[in-house]
This record gives C-alpha cells, sequence and structure tokens, in this order.
C-alpha cells in the first residue's frame, strides 16, 4: 500500500519496523515545513548521502538515523511494550 504524502499528516503514530514507511513520512514532514536536507543533516548529523540513499531505495535506515531525524522534525520517539 502507497500511502501519499498528503495522507501522511493524517497519521499520528508510526511504526519504525517498518522503516521504509517510517522514513517516507519523516521526509514528507522535513518537506512539508520546508527544511532543506542540507538543514537536516546538520541538525539531526544524518548525512544527505543516507537521505537520498533511502530515498532512493538503495539502503535501509538504521532504527539510530530514523530516531535522530524524527527527533529533529520534532516528533517523539516512544518504546511501548506490547498488549
Amino acid at each position: 500500500m502507497t500511502t501519499t504524502p498528503e495522507e501522511f499528516f493524517k497519521i499520528d503514530e508510526f511504526d519504525l519496523c517498518n522503516q521504509r514507511r517510517a522514513m517516507a513520512a519523516l521526509n514528507a514532514e522535513r518537506k512539508r515545513i520546508g527544511m532543506p536536507i542540507v538543514v537536516m543533516e546538520d541538525t539531526s548529523g544524518v548525512s544527505m548521502n543516507s537521505f537520498y540513499a533511502w530515498n532512493g531505495g538503495s539502503r535501509e535506515p538504521t532504527l539510530g538515523c530514523l530516531v535522530a531525524v524524527a527527533q529533529t522534525l520534532g516528533f517523539d520517539v516512544i518504546m511501548r511494550r506490547r498488549k
């Protein structure tokens, strides 16, 4: 299932187990707030090359990078026990 950038804005919670979908949501948020990738790199510590590789599908983001990007964009990252 493909989610459009507009649909990502309606979702409040993302499962980081699906790293590509989570990164797509973070990228949509970055674009929505108008943050250039170079600013994201400086703020999060994640390289522009990583962003391009994730968006191009040649690499998967690590959990640490997802957390750094999510926090930079104003998301809380929460670990929750399964019910």
